[in-house]
């Protein structure tokens, strides 16, 4: 998730846009990040810095590279500290435990023995020995009589080798060491799956950890119609309604959102209006400092160091959508989306530079930048198209008559485009349009809106006519009032009347006007 801050170039991978200053701190996790400092302990890396000052950012994607780099150093060292200890308990105790055996006539003989030293002396590997499975259990001993001398009594405490002596501390020893390797085995083995668990799985744990533990809300998508919910696909016509019923009926469902979701589509859009930890009631700012509020705080786990893919909105009743991130307004979610991969730079084209939040999105795109575009004709006209999609949705509306994919969510009714579909949002739905700031005039899409403002508010004129230099803001204009005016050429005859125009815009006009014909009356004539 890209924040802005230095407007210029990605000092690791290149790419431009609004990124972190590379020798600002920055607080991550409860801890202090300066990425040219990190740079420098990890791969010894000292960036260049210009003489202006210019001294570039670093994007999103590679700070999170640099961090998954920071932490396996980490690891490395701290596994090998680990690695030692191994080492030095093997050292200690060995798993393999052996006990002298010395029989019972070398006991008998005392020049063969010598002192009680001596028994313990190098001279003790020249005898053999056994290695200790398991012991049986020992017999009870028989009651020690009463004649026992005092000689053999001397003789045990003088500190002679008695063999069941040091059985009884081998076995110990052995204990100890088979279960101080069998909790290094344990430790070994789950630190082993905390590492390699499944991309997928920690993506899920961390979503389904913000949706538990906030007021987080997730949803599919907005259209006409309203406010789609990420677990039913019910349309609920407000934010508010969808909230109530998202966290009223669905409050059991959370861990379900996203759960075995494909990783080359993956992306959760969730709304964050009055964020706040349900868990104390402190309201948070922004998903990230959700997190760190969690894990510091609450002390909950959560997978850092891997890709986001969750993508911040504030939901209102508004026709127009800020984005969380920045400024940009838009007119419709569908916009804001994509608008959203600016921010989420996942995956990169290696053909133009742009950013995805998934590896679908990418692909998608990539279609675009192959040299074979026109591959797919239409069998029933001269008509190429570089994807089947576009072929597809030109066979219905074209041949077979069936309307296109603009769908309106209210009514149902299919349009042939985006146009036509929210021309009609407003004219029968009354859908507020995007309002004009200086004079309230209402337009279905933003780009009517900017060509409306440059050329009644900005007055606009590119193009003049080289008689008498009259400004125009549309080039067939100038060129109408040039044949119109100056030359008196009128070859746009109406079929009606017999009345002779300059353009043929002005003359299709005139008979919508005064004859009631339509440019699509005109054509199904012709076809006829």
């Amino acid at each position: 998730m890209e924040t802005a801050g230095h407007s210029n170039m990605c000092r690791c991978c290149a790419s431009e846009g609004a990124f972190k200053d590379i020798k600002s701190t920055y607080h991550w996790m409860g801890e202090e990040e300066i990425y040219a400092d990190m740079l420098k302990d990890c791969f010894d890396i000292n960036l260049n810095v210009s003489e202006h000052g210019e001294d570039g950012g670093i994007c999103e994607v590679c700070i999170t590279q640099l961090r998954n780099a920071i932490n396996f150093k980490k690891q490395v060292q701290h596994t090998e500290e680990q690695f030692k200890k191994h080492l030095q308990n093997k050292a200690l105790f060995r798993p393999n435990i052996v006990k002298v055996e010395v029989g019972g006539e070398e006991d008998s003989d005392g020049d063969n023995m010598g002192s009680g030293d001596d028994a313990f002396s190098g001279a003790e590997f020249d005898v053999p020995i056994k290695t200790e499975e398991d012991d049986p259990k020992p017999k009870k001993r028989s009651k020690a009589s009463a004649t026992t001398t005092r000689s053999k009594k001397s003789k045990s405490d003088d500190g002679e080798p008695s063999t069941k002596r040091v059985t009884g501390a081998t076995k110990n020893l052995r204990k100890r060491a088979v279960k101080e390797e069998a909790d290094d085995e344990a430790l070994s083995r789950l630190l082993y799956r905390e590492k390699h668990v499944p991309e997928m799985k920690k993506q899920w744990h961390n979503l389904t950890t913000l949706l538990m533990y906030s007021n987080v809300t997730p949803f599919k998508d907005r259209n006409d119609a309203g406010f789609v919910c990420a677990y039913c696909f019910k349309t609920y016509p407000s934010a508010e309604i969808l909230r109530a019923h998202t966290h009223g009926d669905h409050d059991k469902e959370k861990p379900s959102y996203k759960a075995g979701s494909c990783k080359a589509s993956f992306v959760a859009f969730l709304d964050i209006v009055d964020l706040k930890c349900t868990l104390c009631n402190q309201q948070m700012e922004s998903l990230q400092t959700l997190t760190e509020h969690l894990v510091t705080i609450h002390e909950k786990k959560y997978y850092l160091g891997i890709t986001d893919y969750f993508q911040p909105f504030k939901l209102t009743n508004e026709q127009q959508i800020n984005c969380c991130l920045c400024d940009e307004v838009f007119h419709n979610m569908k916009l804001l989306m994509q608008h959203m991969n600016v921010h989420y730079r996942n995956f990169i084209c290696t053909t133009c530079g742009a950013g995805f939040v998934n590896s679908f999105r990418l692909n998608r795109h990539e279609t675009t930048h192959l040299k074979k575009k026109a591959s797919f004709p239409c069998r029933h006209c001269d008509q190429v198209f570089a994807a089947e999609s576009k072929k597809k949705a030109h066979v219905n509306t074209e041949h077979k008559g069936i309307a296109g994919d603009s769908v309106c969510q209210i009514c149902k009714a299919r349009f042939k485009n985006y146009y036509q579909k929210t021309r009609h949002m407003m004219q029968v739905h009354n859908v507020e349009g995007i309002k004009c700031d200086q004079c309230e005039k209402k337009f279905n899409l933003k780009s009517n809106l900017m060509l409306h403002m440059r050329s009644v508010h900005l007055k606009e004129r590119p193009y003049e006519c080289s008689v008498c230099s009259m400004g125009f803001f549309i080039k067939r204009h100038m060129l109408g009032h040039y044949m119109a005016t100056h030359t008196n050429e009128r070859k746009f005859k109406c079929e009606v009347c017999g009345k002779a125009y300059a353009t043929q815009n002005s003359k299709r006009k005139h008979m919508k006007k005064n004859h009631g014909i339509s440019k699509n009356m005109m054509v199904a004539n012709i076809e006829k």
